[in-house]
């Protein structure tokens, strides 16, 4: 059967990329500014400049949408963790490696967390397959981190699931109010410093690696 649009192949799917990655884009934004229910697909389809109809074509559904905005924001938080810590055979140099990429993860694209916190205060998405499949990896390489410490004699015993909490909770808390510390640290509270990321990255780092250490 021949296909109706007559231009090349190569044509229709660089048009497929640019729209799928404009839904995405607008997503991105708009999720994280209103949440899932608060997103309509008129605001997605004025936000992308896309034809309404392509939600549904790429996507399947503004669901659909919600799960590849995730996926691809996840993915990119996973790989950059990955080439930060997986360079060096130092447990405390990876530990540590494994903090600070969280946190540039995280303020880089402060978009992740506040979509994540959206859901988790109002919303059900995490509560599926998919969405929870990707999140979850955050905990699997803090979980395989702490095993290795166990194994090695250099952590003492504790649940992994609350040395996960411990570690990324303060770490998206520090992400999603960065805005709010800019706008207002310096008017009302100038005798309080204000830390950069890398400043609290290795403040943080620091306090779970004496917590987790054997002394």
């Amino acid at each position: 059967m021949t296909h109706p649009d007559k231009r090349p192949a190569s044509a229709r799917t660089r048009d497929k990329e640019v729209s799928m990655a404009a839904l995405c884009d607008a997503g991105e934004a708009l999720f994280a500014k209103h949440g899932f229910a608060g997103t309509t697909l008129d605001m997605l389809v004025k936000q992308s400049g896309v034809n309404r109809a392509m939600v549904s074509y790429y996507f399947g559904s503004k669901t659909g949408l919600y799960d590849a905005v995730i996926e691809k924001l996840v993915q990119a938080a996973v790989d950059h963790v990955g080439d930060q810590v997986d360079g060096t055979d130092n447990l405390e140099s990876r530990f540590r490696n494994y903090v600070h990429a969280l946190c540039d993860a995280f303020c880089s694209r402060p978009t992740l967390p506040a979509i994540l916190l959206r859901e988790y205060m109002g919303g059900k998405n995490q509560e599926r397959a998919g969405p929870f499949a990707q999140i979850f990896q955050f905990f699997r390489r803090t979980e395989a981190l702490y095993t290795e410490g166990l194994r090695a004699g250099q952590f003492r015993p504790l649940d992994p699931h609350q040395l996960h909490l411990s570690l990324v909770g303060p770490l998206i808390f520090f992400s999603v109010t960065q805005q709010f510390r800019a706008n207002t640290f310096a008017k009302f509270a100038a005798d309080v410093i204000n830390p950069a990321a890398t400043a609290f990255a290795d403040h943080h780092a620091t306090m779970l690696w004496k917590g987790l250490t054997v002394n």
